[in-house]
């Protein structure tokens, strides 16, 4: 019988330590870890900044597994039947990662934990926050260094600067770093004892991360806290002043 079974449905956000917290879960033997961290069922759904992201049938896609894979789970009968069956035996957590969540409301909240609750699933939820200014730049940064221009920056921009002030002021930035709007749709759905809210500043200390484990009921690690996971190369020292 299938019991005790937990979803973890990361709800943001980006540059915050989500990537950190997906390798803390897959090191855990009761973690079902599926073909990917981020799924982006959700945002592409319901977030017309990331419709255009949704997958098409095609050739390409078929001959590619993990390509079909995503395209199968952005159907959502299929999403939820494929993380019931992913959370077999001893693997009873798995999860949804994807940062982008940032941006869901209050409906669809309820949908995914009704959804999940009719397979005897429960649904907690994380929300990693860091210094907006800080979270700014190392968004730009990591998104000069592997040359994406799809979030804001113009193509082939290469100056940091004029970078900054181009994201400071578009619907990405204000989705990925207004904390507050996640954070109040998600406490009109899940009670406190189901929501765990870090801060990518301590989150790597001793107590936060047995805060952390004992929230997603896993082991602590205490040596995997000292793990740079998808560090962003480069610093800077722009000011909140010089965006003004």
């Amino acid at each position: 019988m299938k019991h005790n079974r937990t979803f973890i449905l990361g709800l943001g956000h980006q540059k915050c330590g989500t990537s950190w917290l997906y390798e803390y879960l897959c090191r855990s033997n009761k973690f079902a870890n599926g073909f990917a961290k981020e799924y982006h069922v959700w945002d592409r759904r319901d977030i017309p900044l990331f419709a255009h992201y949704k997958s098409h049938l095609s050739l390409r896609t078929l001959i590619s597994p993990k390509k079909y894979q995503r395209y199968k789970v952005e159907n959502t009968n299929y999403y939820f039947s494929y993380f019931d069956k992913l959370m077999n035996g001893d693997k009873v957590i798995s999860a949804d990662i994807s940062p982008s969540y940032s941006g869901l409301k209050f409906d669809r909240l309820e949908y995914i934990k009704k959804r999940f609750s009719e397979k005897c699933i429960k649904t907690k939820v994380v929300i990693l926050v860091r210094e907006p200014l800080s979270r700014i730049k190392s968004a730009v940064l990591f998104n000069l260094n592997r040359n994406n221009y799809s979030e804001g920056i113009s193509l082939n921009q290469t100056n940091f600067e004029s970078a900054l002030i181009e994201y400071y002021k578009t619907k990405h930035c204000s989705l990925r770093t207004n904390y507050q709007n996640i954070i109040q749709e998600a406490e009109g759905v899940f009670s406190p004892n189901n929501i765990h809210i870090g801060f990518y500043e301590n989150m790597f200390e001793i107590s936060e991360v047995e805060r952390l484990s004992k929230f997603l009921q896993v082991e602590p690690n205490h040596q995997f806290a000292k793990v740079i996971v998808n560090k962003t190369r480069g610093d800077t020292q722009i000011t909140e002043s010089d965006l003004q």
